[in-house]
């Protein structure tokens, strides 16, 4: 990865990164949020390049933005990280009152926690939105965290190691859904079930009700992104270096 001074670096073998795979979403949504049980799409608003260069520049994993580049149609045209240079892409996307950050130096492991410290910053620039943070790393074994925090301080951060079974649940899952005024039955449908045992849950289903609701057909993936080039701030430089390059 490039320095704080630096632009991006050439590709060769020697960059390729150690994860098979690796991933970490942020997602804001700001009031108004989803009525409790509606079951229609929710409306939001063309991708906002002009907001999402706000919003890559406020990040503290991003020291400065380099280079902005074409957007990308959907979500899903974002390319996976395979080399150093990818790590100093960010893609963001601002759809009227939801914003959606991809961000690799937001990956993280047990020894490290950067999805963590955005989700305080976020938690303190934007009080009145909730916030969903989501991290996959594959080195063979995947290390995951799921993240809910809400307005009025209801969390649920869960995080660990898929070959262990010892996992870390910091937050009442129940308070959670009391805040969204989403009922167990209608959390189960929606594939979060309190009924399993807390291992067994889908985790990731959780943020998903707390920014899009039980809307049926919701989706980030076929939404037009901004992606930007950055230049990164000494912490995120490190993180970087230590997840996708110093750990086998």
């Amino acid at each position: 990865m490039t320095d704080e001074t630096s632009g991006a670096t050439g590709e060769s073998a020697d960059d390729e990164v150690l994860p098979k795979w690796g991933t970490a979403e942020l997602t804001l949504r700001f009031p108004p949020f989803p009525e409790p049980g509606a079951l229609s799409d929710p409306y939001f608003a063309p991708h906002d390049p002009v907001r999402a260069r706000a919003v890559v520049e406020a990040l503290g994993t991003v020291a400065e933005v380099l280079e902005e580049l074409p957007d990308r149609p959907e979500v899903g045209d974002v390319s996976s990280t395979a080399v150093r240079a990818d790590l100093e892409l960010v893609a963001v996307g601002c759809w009227g009152n939801v914003v959606h950050v991809l961000d690799p130096a937001l990956v993280g492991d047990l020894l490290a926690d950067p999805m963590d410290t955005e989700v305080l910053r976020q938690r303190q620039l934007h009080p009145e939105a909730r916030i969903a943070g989501s991290v996959e790393v594959d080195y063979g074994n995947s290390y995951l965290q799921d993240l809910v925090v809400l307005p009025g301080g209801e969390e649920m951060n869960v995080f660990g190691w898929d070959c262990d079974d010892d996992w870390d649940y910091v937050g009442d899952p129940e308070a959670v859904l009391r805040a969204l005024g989403i009922g167990r039955e209608a959390a189960a449908a929606a594939e979060f079930d309190l009924d399993e045992e807390p291992r067994d849950r889908d985790w990731s289903a959780l943020g998903t009700l707390a920014i899009w609701g039980v809307a049926t057909g919701h989706h980030a993936v076929d939404r037009q992104v901004s992606v930007f080039r950055v230049r990164r701030t000494e912490n995120a430089a490190f993180d970087l270096e230590e997840i996708w390059f110093g750990r086998s």
